[in-house]
Formats: C-alpha cells, structure tokens, sequence
C-alpha cells in the first residue's frame, strides 16, 4: 500500500538536502582554500628563504670556505661575517634557524652556525649528522645540485628548510645555505586566516541559504504539498478520497496490532442521486453531492470525512471523538430530515442520505474492515428504514 508522504515531510527533506549541501560547499571551500592557501604560503616563504640565501652567500667568500672551516674563530673575516648573519636573521624574524654547512659523506661540516634562545649554535668544524630528512637528497647534496626545499618534523621541530648551494670560481659547490621557518608558524598563521575567510564564507552561505528556503518553500514546497494534497483529495467535494482513507485505515490497522485501536467508522451513502443525474442532469448532480458532501462537513469535520465511491462517503472518529459519536450520527440524521422536509429547496437542493455506524470492538472486529461491514449494514438498516417511512 502507499503510504501518504506528510508536507511537512517534504520540507524537512528538502531543508535536510539544501542544509547538507551548504555543508558539503562550506567543507569544500574550507579544505580547498586551506590546501591551496598553505601552499602558497609555503612557497611565499621559499622565495623568502631564497632572497636571504641570497644576501648571506654575498657575505661569505666561497673560496675561504675551507679556511673558515679549519680554522674556525680565528680565520680572518669570520667573526664579522657571523655577526653579520645575525643581522641579516634579525631582518628576518620568521627565520627560525640560519646556518651554512660543508656536505661531505660523513655528515654536515658546520662552517657557520647562529645560537638560538632554544639551541646552542654548533662550533666551526663540527660535523653533524644527517637528519633523516637530508637522506632523501643526500646523493644531490654531496654532488652540489641545486635541491627541493624539505618539509622535516625532528628534534628541531615541524620545520620547512631550504637549501642554496655555493660554488667556488670553478663552479665546485663548496657549502649550502641553509635557512629554516617553522612550519607550526605558518600553520597556525594559515588556520587564522582560513578561520576568518570560512566564517565570512559561511555567514553568505547562510544567508543564501535562508534566502534558499524561502525560495524552496514558496517554488518547491508548497507547489510540492498542494500536488500530494491533490493526489489525495476528491476533485468534486474537496474533501479527502479513497486513496486518503485507506491510508487512514493502515494507520488505524497498526492501532488494532498493538492493542491501541478506539474508534468508529461512519458509512454514508447518498440517495437519489442517479435520479437527480437522469431528471436534472449531471450539473444538478454535482451540485447534489457537493451539497451533500457540504452537510456532513458541518456535523462531522471536513477532516473526519472520505469520499469513498461514487455516492458512499466514509467518516472516521477516533479515541476522544467517540464520546459525541452517537450524538453526531443523530445530528446527521436529524440535518438530512430537515432537508427533506424544506419544501422552499428544489428536489436536487434537498440531501437525503442513510448513515450507519459501527464502534470498533476488538472481541469482534480483527480488522478495520470489520468495523466498516458493519457500519455498512447499519446504513442499510438505517436505507430500509427512510424507504418504510417514504412508504407510509
């Protein structure tokens, strides 16, 4: 059986799907921009790196670099030119490491090397280990090739180096520049900007969103809940079909399974209205039904009532409802009989109508079909009963 899709419904999906996507966009764009954002930070801060190495290899005389190696302190310009690198890191603030090594097989031959506030500058001379992260490049290194800046996260720190080679007047590569930033810095730095952008970001798609919903609902939604609204409403009466009904009733079927079921069902059926058809054709005859359709509105409510054929509508009362149930049924009756006796109304103006009812009893009834067989049979008691009075 289909069952009906509530409004509502719609638009929590709807709503759902455009929240969603909002979501999917604003992840996107925050992953996307992030990435692309670090990037270029990281080579902002290569080409950075370049120019100092630049600067510091302006400072040393390849030529020397073997003097300044053997002789450390005491060869003549080292100490000016070491105090001129840290004026040259001083300009640099986001330097966070500045040296310039010899690489030779056995290790890293510290030819200047600057103190930090974290870490003692090394002696000249003084050979220092590979870091794991040189061993990838080692082979270009100790030829002097010109290599890739290197991302290293070691006793350092999270640290992005680069290296620029010096060579001699016969184009020997002699010692490398070597400049480090930290890449927590950056990282930071770019979480702070990307924070910023993704919320402005997310703050327009919000309100586009908000401005998406109000579209959805008055272009989707709506012309979405008049259509399902349509699908289960009687073109003629207005009020709500077979199809409506018998969704009804699988609800009330599942009441009955798990011992939850009170209620009645009313079943009504129209008379004459094959005679107003025939005698008054089928524009009186519509507007018989619908006047029909009308007085059982009044008494029962438009939501309780299903046209459920041609000219037998169905009426269902639920828990609370069934206290007035019997009184309502009379009231029905009552109306048609008033109807009848109006003489002032034309033959297709005045409703007449037999009405049954059976109350759910779960001794008896095992289905909502039960109840309505014999709200059936009540109506055609009650049928047989208008046709002995008429006869009199």
């Amino acid at each position: 059986m289909r069952h009906r899709t509530h409004p509502t419904s719609i638009r929590t999906r709807i709503y759902l799907a455009m929240i969603v996507c909002v979501a999917v966009v604003v992840s996107t764009f925050a992953i996307s921009s992030s990435y692309l954002f670090r990037r270029y930070e990281v080579e902002d801060c290569v080409e950075y790196a370049y120019g100092l190495c630049g600067l510091v290899s302006d400072e040393i005389d390849p030529e020397l670099v073997n003097d300044y190696l053997a002789r450390g302190y005491e060869a003549p310009g080292y100490g000016a030119i070491r105090d001129r690198l840290y004026e040259l890191r001083a300009a640099y603030p986001d330097v966070e490491y500045l040296y310039v090594y010899q690489i030779q097989q056995d290790g890293c031959h510290v030819v200047f090397d600057l103190d930090t506030d974290a870490v003692p500058a090394n002696e000249p001379g003084e050979v220092v280990e590979f870091d794991p992260s040189f061993l990838p490049h080692l082979d270009a290194l100790l030829a002097g090739e010109n290599v890739e800046p290197v991302i290293s996260n070691d006793k350092y720190g999270y640290l992005l180096t680069v290296y620029a080679p010096l060579y001699d007047k016969s184009g020997a590569c002699v010692c490398y520049v070597a400049v480090d930033f930290l890449m927590g810095e950056i990282n930071e730095y770019v979480e702070q900007v990307m924070l910023s952008v993704v919320t402005v970001s997310a703050v327009f798609l919000l309100l586009l969103a908000v401005v998406g919903f109000a579209l959805a609902r008055q272009r989707i939604v709506r012309p979405l809940a008049r259509m399902e609204d349509q699908a289960y409403r009687d073109g003629l009466t207005g009020v709500q079909n077979k199809a409506a009904y018998e969704e009804r009733a699988h609800a009330l079927s599942s009441a009955i399974e798990e011992g939850k079921a009170v209620f009645a069902i009313l079943m009504i059926d129209i008379n004459f209205l094959k005679r107003v058809n025939d005698t008054y054709g089928h524009e009186k005859g519509d507007a018989y039904l619908r006047k029909s359709c009308d007085l059982m509105c009044s008494v029962f409510g438009k939501d309780r009532v299903y046209r459920y054929g041609g000219d037998e509508f169905v009426v269902v009362l639920e828990n609370g409802e069934l206290v007035e149930a019997t009184s309502l049924l009379y009231d029905f009756r009552e109306a048609v009989g008033l109807q009848l006796a109006d003489e002032s109304l034309a033959e297709w103006e005045r409703v007449s109508a037999a009405a049954g009812m059976a109350v759910y009893d779960p001794k008896t009834d095992a289905t909502v079909q039960d109840v309505l067989e014999r709200a059936d049979q009540d109506m055609y008691e009650h049928k047989r009963a208008m046709r002995a009075e008429r006869a009199d």
